[in-house]
């Protein structure tokens, strides 16, 4: 039997979509138990007011739960633990492990667009976190986690 690109995927609301100022905002932990494959996708609206550069700034990233050191914490994901296809190893203004996969510091050429990153780590939890650097320009945005090659097939149930 032929597998679709509907009955094979699980989709889940990663981020409600809403208006982005500042501060850091968390998404829906995503458990991928019983998927070999998970990608989360952000939609990037439009801007308003305030400013956007390297000093001001929205950056997309990319969370596991880490539960290996002993504490029970969410961590950034290493470059190596990523999917994605921005600039650089880790993404622009990232560091080795800040699980960053996407910068916005542009008003034309950020604004309308999307942005997705696979994971490809070792734990069972995910989440989408956005923070800012500075005071950057409020924008809408809202992300969907899509779960593939489930154990067990279809996922969704076919209505018709």
């Amino acid at each position: 039997m032929l597998k679709d690109g509907y009955s094979g995927f699980r989709f889940f609301q990663a981020y409600e979509p809403q208006d982005v100022a500042t501060g850091s905002i968390t998404g829906v932990a995503i458990d991928t138990q019983g998927y070999e494959t998970a990608t989360i996708v952000v939609n990037v609206g439009t801007a308003t007011g305030g400013a956007l550069s390297i000093d001001n700034r929205h950056q997309l990233m990319l969370e596991h739960y880490n539960s290996t050191t002993g504490v029970l914490a969410w961590s950034e994901c290493y470059p190596s633990q990523m999917i994605h296809s921005v600039i650089g190893e880790a993404g622009a203004y990232s560091t080795l492990n800040s699980g960053i996969f996407q910068s916005i510091g542009s008003f034309t050429s950020f604004a309308s667009r999307t942005y997705a990153v696979g994971y490809k780590g070792p734990h069972r939890l995910i989440r989408l976190r956005i923070s800012d650097v500075g005071a950057p320009s409020t924008y809408s945005m809202g992300a969907i986690a899509i779960l593939g090659l489930p154990a067990n097939w279809p996922v969704n149930a076919v209505v018709g």
